[in-house]
């Protein structure tokens, strides 16, 4: 039986729906032009029908290929409009904007399921191990990666904690993120000074692919490229500030460590914003660059048998 996946944006949540592909077998995946090549890699997924900008609901649906079933994980109202013009049977994804909400207002518990366990639960799959992308053999004692980048400012581990980090490493480090955000790479690989100190900004994931499949482990802030390493199978590290892996975003407890400052005030937004509300963002400057440069030595140790300090 077929199915249409759908989800349109962004990197990390279209990243974790490669989950249920991965389970599912031959899918249709829906999903924004921006992010075709990398749902493209998605295990179980036979074909992509990318959703160009600005583009209706109507000439999407008109593209899509014959299939059994949708599974929307979007949640959209245009995601919705799609599922009526295919007229199949129709799962999706239970939306959690009010418990969210109430999360950060108020503190409440954290959900029980994380994110890709939701979307498995709309399809109806049982989640199998990483990786979930196809890929070449990792190559294990490569560089480790280092993705300073986030959509939203107070995500962001301070720079000057990522050139630190940098120059504690004793292997080879190559810092990985998207075009905008070459002059960021372009200061931490400055300030941390060393030679041998790789840089890749790309539009697009071709080089990205190639830098994650050759690396030993990441360092990533919450964003796409920490789920993109996580479900190619590699050891990660994620820094939580305003939001929090309990939150569930954290789909890698079985390759990696999620890393945070324990406060009253987190989580203190739903996706992450351009100022901490209340100024100190002490949830990642309190976070320090030895307690980061402990753990990937303890994944490096457990993935690839060197430490890589």
């Amino acid at each position: 039986m077929s199915a249409l996946v759908i989800r349109f944006s962004s990197l990390g949540d279209v990243v974790l729906a490669a989950g249920v592909t991965a389970a599912l077998g031959d899918v249709v995946f829906g999903t924004s032009a921006a992010f075709a090549p990398v749902a493209a890699r998605f295990v179980g997924v036979q074909e992509v029908v990318a959703l160009s900008p600005g583009e209706s609901p109507w000439s999407f649906a008109r593209r899509l290929p014959p299939v059994d079933r949708v599974i929307d994980l979007q949640g959209s109202l245009r995601s919705h409009a799609v599922c009526l013009l295919v007229n199949q049977p129709t799962t999706r994804l239970t939306k959690h904007g009010l418990r969210r909400r109430a999360r950060v207002a108020l503190k409440t518990a954290p959900p029980s399921r994380s994110v890709v366990e939701r979307y498995a639960d709309a399809a109806g799959v049982q989640l199998g191990p990483t990786p979930w992308l196809t890929r070449g053999p990792l190559a294990g004692g490569g560089p480790v990666v280092l993705a300073p980048g986030a959509a939203h400012a107070t995500k962001r581990w301070p720079e000057a904690r990522w050139a630190a980090l940098a120059r504690a490493i004793e292997v080879p480090v190559t810092l990985l993120g998207g075009e905008a955000e070459a002059p960021l790479l372009q200061r931490i690989a400055e300030a941390a000074g060393r030679e041998d100190l790789s840089v890749v900004a790309e539009r697009g994931f071709e080089r990205s692919f190639a830098v994650l499949e050759a690396c030993r482990a990441v360092v990533a802030n919450d964003s796409g490229l920490l789920h993109l390493a996580g479900a190619l199978g590699v050891p990660v590290i994620g820094l939580f500030g305003p939001t929090t892996p309990e939150d569930g975003f954290w789909a890698w407890e079985g390759q990696g460590r999620a890393l945070g400052v324990p406060l009253p005030c987190r989580p203190c937004a739903r996706f992450g914003g351009p100022r901490c509300p209340i100024g100190d963002h002490a949830c990642l400057e309190d976070l320090a660059v030895e307690r980061v440069l402990d753990a990937l030595g303890e994944i490096c140790s457990a993935g690839a048998g060197s430490r890589p300090r």
